[in-house]
C-alpha cells in the first residue's frame, strides 16, 4: 500500500470513527483510486526547491498547480473554504525575486494551504467554517501567517 493510500484509508477511518460518517471506509478508498495521479502527488519541498532552481517549476506554475488539483478534489471532499485569489500574483512576485537573485528560504514560492481559523490580512475571510463569521476579514496576518509571508511561502 502506498503511503498516500495508507493516509487517505486512515484519515477516512478516523473521520467515520469521530463522527459515525455512513460512508464505508472500502467506499472511500474506491474514490481515491479514481482520483487521477498527480505528478507532485509525493514531492517534497527540497525536491520543489531542487525543480524551481533547474526551471521545471516556478512558483506561478506550482501555484496553478497545486490551485487546480485543490478544485478538483474539492468536487468530491468539499474541504477548502477559499482560494486566495491575489496566490497567482503573490507568486509571480516571488518569482521575480528569484530571479533577482534573492531567494528567502526552503518555503520560497512554495504553495501553502491554511485552516480557515488563521487570520490573513488579504482578500481571504476568517470564518473558521462558521455562518456567524461570514465576511469576517482579519486587518491583519496572525503570526503563524505572517512568518510563513516572509518565509516566502504563497498562502494559497
Amino acid at each position: 500500500m502506498k503511503k498516500r493510500d495508507f493516509l487517505r484509508l486512515t484519515a477516512a477511518t478516523g473521520g467515520l470513527a469521530l463522527f459515525g460518517n455512513a460512508v464505508s471506509v472500502s467506499r472511500y478508498k474506491s474514490q481515491a483510486h479514481s482520483v487521477k495521479p498527480f505528478e507532485l502527488e509525493e514531492v517534497t519541498i527540497p525536491q520543489l526547491q531542487q525543480e524551481m532552481r533547474m526551471g521545471k517549476y516556478s512558483a506561478r506554475s506550482l501555484v496553478e498547480l497545486y490551485v487546480g488539483r485543490i478544485k478538483e478534489l474539492d468536487q468530491q471532499l468539499h474541504s477548502v473554504i477559499e482560494l486566495n485569489p491575489d496566490a497567482v500574483a503573490i507568486a509571480e512576485s516571488l518569482d521575480a525575486e528569484r530571479q533577482a537573485g534573492k531567494v528567502r528560504g526552503m518555503l520560497h514560492g512554495i504553495p501553502i494551504l491554511l485552516k480557515d481559523n488563521i487570520d490573513t490580512g488579504d482578500k481571504m475571510t476568517t470564518t473558521a467554517g462558521s455562518l456567524a463569521l461570514e465576511g469576517s476579514i482579519a486587518k491583519q496576518d496572525a503570526f503563524l501567517a505572517a512568518q510563513l509571508r516572509k518565509a516566502g511561502a504563497v498562502i494559497v
